[in-house]
């Protein structure tokens, strides 16, 4: 269904002040603890995702063919200790119009913790065969009151390099609205703390990209930042 968008997340989350501390929480986000559990946090980050550590979570890949397309991508951890997920996204024939290709964690997780946080980073090794703008997408189970499909919370991500070929790809929880099938639903639940504390699956998109062709990129980690500590301009 089609309309005006959702509102934004809670006033809570709605100012995304300039980064302050950020290369703390850089130094943090390179290292190699190893962290195994569903979600590992600190005082700086809540990590979502560590290729870089021993035991990372699985991730899987979504393409277009469940919508009739033939757009195809893997993705494969490397000795170099990132995970590249590489394809080709293809104009679907009945639409006249690029597909997509997602990466997305497996299953169902528990990632409450992202309940206090402030949004979502990607940090990538640039291969120089990216898709961008590139796109998030959470999962809650939300669902649209007047019709009763799951929602997907989704947004563009802005990206900025951090240094040595490596980028950030982020977007605040307020940036993100909810759609079906790439149709925004207006009657979804907002994206608040309590709706943020039911995510189970967080998700990287070409689709936002609104581009055909083919892509690559290394990820190093999936991160999101609490409030009040290392912010996003």
């Amino acid at each position: 269904p089609k309309g005006k968008r959702p509102t934004e997340a809670s006033a809570t989350m709605g100012c995304f002040p300039r980064l302050h501390r950020f290369f703390l929480a850089f130094a943090l986000i390179m290292s190699t603890t190893d962290r195994t559990t569903a979600v590992a946090s600190s005082d700086d980050v809540v990590v979502i995702a560590d290729f870089s550590s021993p035991g990372p979570p699985e991730m899987v890949t979504v393409n277009d063919p469940v919508m009739g397309g033939t757009s195809f991508s893997t993705a494969t951890l490397r000795p170099e200790k990132n995970l590249s997920w590489s394809g080709e996204v293809q104009i679907v024939s009945f639409l006249g119009s690029p597909g997509f290709c997602i990466l997305q964690t497996a299953g169902r997780r528990d990632l409450a913790g992202l309940a206090t946080t402030a949004g979502v980073s990607f940090l990538v090794r640039d291969t120089g065969k990216m898709l961008l703008p590139l796109g998030a997408q959470i999962n809650t189970g939300a669902r649209s009151a007047r019709w009763g499909v799951e929602v997907t919370y989704t947004a563009t991500l802005k990206n900025r390099e951090i240094h040595d070929g490596i980028v950030e790809l982020y977007a605040p929880w307020s940036s993100f609205r909810a759609s079906f099938r790439g149709e925004d639903v207006p009657d979804a639940p907002p994206l608040n703390g309590e709706e943020l504390s039911r995510t189970y699956q967080v998700g990287l998109s070409t689709y936002q990209s609104h581009k055909a062709g083919r892509f690559e990129l290394e990820l190093i980690k999936i991160v999101a930042i609490p409030e009040g500590e290392s912010q996003w301009e």
